[in-house]
């Protein structure tokens, strides 16, 4: 539901605007078994969420084999409550807007998280060991024959019995000037301070753990409370961040009557890590069941009792957050050129520029025998990118585009550019995890285009009589894309030095000296050098003698795209309000496979080949009738 109250007033030079908005967005998330079935507990599993609220499906998850899951339950009401005045100024040369706003930001939520359990299968109860180890020996071990025995190395469990409701405050203030300074050139310059608050809850029901220097121990600590490592904490558990100013500045020079030159540099912040934070704080210890538990020979965990008996006074929280992180921003500046040429043809040459600072990264720690996710804003990240657009209008029933994007783009946190945020290999060593970018593509060439066929009345062929009205008003469209791969990493699953600390997959392979990733003739069973990779253990040992592997982050280049998408159409017109439209359209029409996705696990059953491809050829025939 959205409500909205706006009065606006202007006398000479001066507009001024007021609204009030309201916002109110409800939901809610079922599976299956939600109050109907406990499936979990009946399997027999023990010591998970007895609530009729949690019920569903546990996590199993597989180093070789895709895992199982299902919907997690949930409620949420979300209500925000807006305030806005914004005023304009018109003076000679000059138009300037400045302002702000408030916002009220109310989260009713609970969610059943990880009520019933997860359960990761290593092959760990299945390998071999040499006499006084505990690491398995190489090619042993089978994580679904773990799984049959019920013998998991690795489980975890979060839940908790009650709805949180979060409270948030954010504010804004802008100022921007547009300036015609001339005739041909004008500067658009503006500075934006924005205040996105950290959440609090209504009864205090969040826990944050306050972390030792060298992360060598981690205490629990509640609103308002004090640390024996980072003094008093605030009631939100992480201190705001208010020195967010957003200053942009544009400018626009027309050269001559033929060419253009655009540049602008600008400031943004993430500013929803906060809403992340206080949900992950919400569902610790005291207020909620949190524990992490690894096997071993001595006390192997089962499926039956995966979740033992904490000692009192462990500390089972699996969350933190340095209370003095730094929202995240990301400066952003580009330079374009545009000449138009003859035949209606527009070309544009430009530059684009990116870098991150404060980028969110996490740590995988151990403190008092309890394994935790620390969060904190040390990552960084910087892009590079040169486009060639062409641009045809559309004249003589033709008309098109095309772009050309050379890039590069380099981090060791893929948060900000949709590559997600991935735990660092080593938590004392995060620069070690810089590589290129979850999201590189360092070339791709796109374009769509619109052709009237040159049938029928007006046209050059076919003018008159019956096929002129049956061939004629046709028209041909599409679009491609060619690309480059993404980048992939070399990752093993399971590994010890992962498990121990609650994770699995952060440990990257080792490669071997010399070693030549690519192949000459990549298939689908193996796309790249497989030799060239292995689990770091006895058998492959690094030249830093380290459990973590030396392997980069994203240096396996995955499978092309190439895509072709066309359309053919026609519109009838019956009547001045009625119309028939026709159309076949085809994804993909030449039918290429894409390769979306290679397993780059190195102790996977399917390590090195092709696992996912995108939608083959799909035709579609449409008619629609239009009145």
């Amino acid at each position: 539901m959205n409500a909205n109250v706006r009065w606006t007033y202007g006398k000479g030079h001066i507009t001024n605007s007021v609204g009030f908005t309201y916002n109110r967005n409800s939901l809610s998330t079922t599976n299956l078994y939600t109050n109907a079935l406990d499936v979990a507990g009946e399997a027999g599993i023990t010591g998970i969420s007895s609530d009729p609220f949690n019920w569903g499906l546990p996590g199993i998850n597989f180093n070789s084999y895709a895992g199982l899951s299902g919907p997690i339950a949930a409620q949420e009401l979300d209500q925000t409550y807006a305030l806005s005045d914004t005023a304009s100024w018109n003076r000679g040369k000059h138009n300037v807007r400045f302002g702000g706003d408030y916002r009220r930001i109310l989260q009713d939520f609970r969610s059943a998280r990880n009520a019933e359990g997860s359960f990761v299968f290593t092959g760990f109860a299945t390998s071999g060991y040499a006499p006084g180890s505990t690491q398995p020996l190489p090619d042993t071990g089978n994580d679904f024959a773990d799984f049959l025995l019920g013998y998991p190395q690795q489980t975890s469990l979060q839940s908790g019995t009650r709805s949180y409701a979060f409270r948030g405050n954010a504010f804004d203030f802008f100022v921007q000037d547009d300036w015609r300074l001339l005739a041909n050139f004008s500067i658009n310059a503006g500075l934006r301070y924005e205040y996105n608050g950290p959440y609090t809850e209504t009864q205090n029901h969040i826990v944050n753990l306050d972390v030792a220097p060298g992360y060598t121990n981690a205490v629990p600590v509640f609103p308002g409370g004090t640390g024996p490592y980072s003094g008093v904490f605030p009631i939100s558990l992480v201190r705001a961040d208010r020195n967010d100013f957003g200053p942009r500045v544009g400018i626009a020079w027309r050269a001559n009557k033929l060419t253009v030159v655009l540049a602008g540099y600008g400031i943004n912040y993430n500013l929803a890590q906060y809403g992340a934070f206080v949900r992950n704080f919400s569902y610790q210890p005291p207020f909620a069941n949190t524990s992490t538990n690894i096997s071993s020979m001595a006390n192997p965990l089962t499926l039956e009792a995966g979740f033992p008996e904490t000692p009192p006074g462990t500390v089972t929280n699996n969350f933190a957050v340095n209370a003095n992180y730094d929202l995240p921003y990301v400066q952003i500046w580009n330079l374009d050129i545009w000449r138009q040429l003859t035949a209606g043809i527009q070309l544009n040459i430009g530059y684009n520029g990116a870098k991150g600072t404060w980028l969110d990264t996490q740590r995988a720690l151990v403190a008092g025998g309890q394994p935790f996710i620390y969060e904190s804003s040390e990552g960084n990240s910087i892009l590079h990118a040169g486009t060639i657009r062409i641009r045809k209008r559309m004249a003589r029933g033709l008309g098109l585009s095309a772009s050309y994007v050379f890039s590069k783009s380099i981090d060791d946190a893929s948060s900000i550019g949709g590559g997600g945020v991935v735990v660092a290999q080593d938590p004392y060593d995060i620069s070690a995890d810089r590589g290129l970018s979850s999201f590189d593509q360092a070339q791709k060439f796109t374009g769509n285009w619109i052709c009237d066929l040159p049938f029928g009345d007006g046209r050059r062929f076919l003018t008159t009589g019956t096929l002129s009205h049956v061939l004629g008003g046709w028209q041909w469209s599409g679009s491609f894309t060619i690309g480059s791969g993404f980048y992939f990493t070399p990752r093993v699953l399971g590994a010890s030095v992962d498990i121990n600390r609650g994770v699995s997959g952060s440990q990257r392979a080792n490669i071997l000296p010399s070693s030549v990733i690519t192949i000459s003739n990549p298939t689908t069973a193996q796309w790249f050098n497989t030799a060239a990779f292995c689990a770091p253990g006895p058998d492959c040992v690094n030249a830093a003698d380290s459990s973590y592997g030396d392997a980069g982050r994203n240096i396996i280049l995955g499978p092309a795209q190439f895509t072709f998408n066309m359309t053919i159409g026609k519109t009838i017109t019956i009547k001045e309000s009625r119309a028939l439209e026709l159309r076949l359209q085809a994804n993909n029409i030449f039918n290429t496979p894409y390769f979306s996705n290679i397993n780059t696990v190195v102790n996977s059953l399917t390590f090195g080949q092709v696992t996912g491809v995108g939608n083959m050829r799909r035709m579609t025939m449409v008619a629609r009738f239009r009145f």
